[in-house]
């Protein structure tokens, strides 16, 4: 079974990039099994939306240009 150290780490990357099925699926088990890993992850997910949100914002007000990693 999928440590909780492990699963965090598959969360973040999964922000990221797809997850590989074996891992997908392990992830989604582990997120079934433990509470405190589905909290992290929602956690995480609101966190990304925020800032995916601050830089399209910062791109609307034009202070950064669309392809800018800043």
């Amino acid at each position: 079974m999928l440590t909780c150290h492990k699963a965090t780490h598959l969360m973040s990357a999964r922000l990221d990039r797809p997850l590989p099925l074996g891992k997908k699926m392990s992830l989604t088990f582990h997120l079934m099994m433990c509470k405190s890993c589905h909290r992290c992850d929602k956690q995480l997910e609101l966190i990304h939306q925020a800032g995916q949100g601050w830089h399209q914002k910062r791109i609307e007000e034009g202070l950064i240009e669309p392809d800018s990693n800043a």
